[in-house]
Parts: structure tokens; C-alpha cells; sequence
């Protein structure tokens, strides 16, 4: 909007009408986007063998075997990944989790009594796996977990619950404890204070040929990885949807103004600019409870090209942004650090 005011014809005041204040960025994405370090849906064509990282920072999938695209068995989207039982995984590099908290969490069905779900291998071995074994003559069924030495709990989702649906699984570590979670309950609880750092990932399969080595035969969907933060430390209620695809997200069409507190650290997404053609400008106040980073949209462009630091913990930033072009591309400016 331009406002002319001709002189020659007295005096004029301007009455700005403001903006608003949008939504909370903190109510919109994952809080915690910004530490996933792998996200697979399972989405796609059926018997396709593109399996793509939607995490905030996308890792290279490599594809085994039959392992594939499902589009008929699946809990959230187009598809799930289908493993044959024989010879069927994947293959992802290392860093997906190291030496402090972290929650692995993923949806399962089963198709056979033994499956191996999931193999970190490298100085240090962590495998998530379900297992039938025999007790007084009859059936019991655990999902477990090995580190140093084997962990589980018995009964813990019956073979029927286990082939007939998703199950939500979840292995979480917080402080320095590990606890094994199915459908939400915890089921087994352990101290684990091992660096992972260097262990790569097979999902589907041990990495070495051992006594014990089971392929997956059955369904995964909807993987995440969060690497430095426990999302579970006690009983919960599992997911109802698919995991975001995105961090704390700027709502443009609810207001010119935000407000975020971040703990952690955190990766912006903006949605929903006006028209290209039409100028949008907004304003984010960023105050974090913690010492955190910040990675902001790739069409954000920064004066030198380099964006600026997150404030530090309890320090108040500002920063400004406009865009003409639908929200192609948004020009970033720091505008004040440390406001007391």
C-alpha cells in the first residue's frame, strides 16, 4: 500500500492500524525438528525402492534386497517399507545418535515369529529386536534390546497384537537410563552411558551373520530418530498422526508478529504467505530457555549471506523479514540483539 499526501492542502496525521500478534510457532510443527536425525515415512509408490530422510537433515537411504515401498499395508500415509524375511534392509551411515539422550521410535507389524527391527554397529552395538521364546510350554514374546548385555521383558506384546497391526515402538534414552517402551508402556529399564557415535544402521537385519540373525518379515512405518533429546520418560499416549515434517512454524496468515521460547534446538518453517506480488513483512522474537541453535528456511537470504547466531540462553533477539514474490524468497534482517 503507498499513501500520497499533498501538502497544498493543509495538515494531515497518519494513524498506523498495526499488526497482529500470530499464532505460537511452538503449537505448530515439532518442537523438536531441529535434533531429528532420520525421518522415514514410507511413503511413495507401491514397489518403489526410493525411501526418502524427511529429516532436517537428510541422510542417503540405501536400499537391500526386496525391501520396499507398500502402499496397501500401512498406518499413516501412502505407504510403509515391506520386508520380505530373507534378504530385505536398509542401510544408513553413522551419527544417528552418540553418546547422550536420544528416542528411536517406529511403528511395526510383524509377519513371522522373529524380526529383527533395528542393528546400530560400531565401537559400541545397540539391536532392537522381537523375539518368540518358550516358557513352561507356551509362547512368550518380547520386544529387546542389546547393548552389552542382552535386555527385555516377556509378554510384553503378544505374537496376535504383533502380526495383526502397527505396534508403536520406542527406545529411549534419558540421563543415562534406557527404557524399552511398546504402545506407550514401559516394559524394561536399564543404566546405558555408551557412545554411539560411530555406529552405522541396518534396519531389517543384523550387520554381521550371527547365531541369533533374524530378517525382518513384516512392516515399518513412520521411523524417527531424535538424536540428543528423550521425547518419552515416562508412559504415554503413542502418535495418532505421521510425524511433522517440520519445526515451529510461522503461521503468516494469522499475524505479522511472533513470539517463541525455544529449549532446544530449533528449525523454522514459514507457511502461508500472501500472493506473489503482494509484500508481506514480520517480526520474530526469540528468547530461549536454553543454549540452543537455530537453522531458518533455505529461502531465507541474510545480509553477507551468513545468517546470525541464536541468542544466548535468557537473551532476547529480534529479527525481521519481508518477501514480494509469494514467499519464494524472504529477505532476513538481525534486528536487535540482547534486548534486556
Amino acid at each position: 500500500m503507498s499513501v500520497v499526501l499533498d501538502y497544498s492542502n493543509g495538515v494531515f496525521a497518519a494513524k498506523p492500524t498495526g499488526g497482529s500478534v500470530g499464532t505460537n510457532p511452538a503449537t505448530i510443527g515439532d518442537a523438536n525438528f531441529g535434533d531429528v536425525s532420520l525421518l522415514l515415512h514410507g511413503d511413495g509408490t507401491s514397489g518403489s525402492t526410493t525411501i526418502t530422510d524427511s529429516s532436517s537433515s537428510p541422510k542417503t537411504v540405501t536400499v537391500n534386497g526386496n525391501a520396499q515401498i507398500d502402499t496397501v499395508v500401512k498406518k499413516f500415509g501412502t505407504g510403509s517399507i515391506e520386508f520380505d524375511g530373507t534378504n530385505s534392509n536398509l542401510t544408513l551411515p553413522s551419527g544417528l545418535i552418540g553418546s547422550g539422550d536420544f528416542t528411536i521410535e517406529y511403528f511395526v507389524q510383524g509377519g513371522s515369529d522373529d524380526n529383527y527391527h533395528f542393528d546400530f554397529q560400531g565401537t559400541r552395538r545397540l539391536s532392537i529386536w522381537y523375539e518368540a521364546t518358550t516358557s513352561s510350554n507356551a509362547k512368550e514374546y518380547s520386544i529387546n534390546v542389546y547393548d552389552t548385555n542382552y535386555r527385555g521383558q516377556t509378554n510384553s506384546l503378544p505374537f496376535a497384537t504383533y502380526t495383526g497391526g502397527f505396534n508403536h515402538i520406542a527406545v529411549v534414552k534419558s540421563s543415562g537410563n534406557i527404557k524399552i517402551y511398546t504402545n506407550g508402556t514401559s516394559i524394561a529399564s536399564w543404566s546405558n552411558s555408551l557412545d554411539y557415535s560411530d555406529a552405522t544402521l541396518t534396519i531389517g537385519n543384523t550387520q554381521a551373520s550371527r547365531s541369533f540373525d533374524m530378517w525382518m518379515d513384516g512392516f515399518i512405518d513412520d521411523i524417527r530418530i531424535t538424536k540428543g533429546t528423550a521425547r518419552y520418560t515416562s508412559n504415554f499416549t503413542p502418535p495418532t498422526a505421521a510425524f511433522s515434517n517440520t519445526g515451529p512454524t510461522l503461521d503468516l496468515s494469522t499475524g505479522n508478529t511472533f513470539v517463541h521460547a525455544p529449549s532446544a534446538n530449533v528449525t523454522y518453517a514459514f507457511s502461508n504467505p500472501p500472493a506473489s506480488g503482494t509484500a508481506i513483512d514480520f517480526t520474530l522474537k526469540v528468547t530461549p530457555s536454553a543454549t540452543v541453535t537455530i537453522a531458518w528456511p533455505s529461502s531465507v537470504k541474510w545480509a553477507g549471506g551468513t545468517a546470525p547466531s541464536a541468542p544466548a540462553s535468557g537473551e532476547t533477539d529480534a529479527f525481521t523479514f519481508y518477501s514480494t514474490d509469494g514467499g519464494t524468497s524472504y529477505y532476513g534482517f538481525h534486528a536487535g540483539d540482547a534486548y534486556s
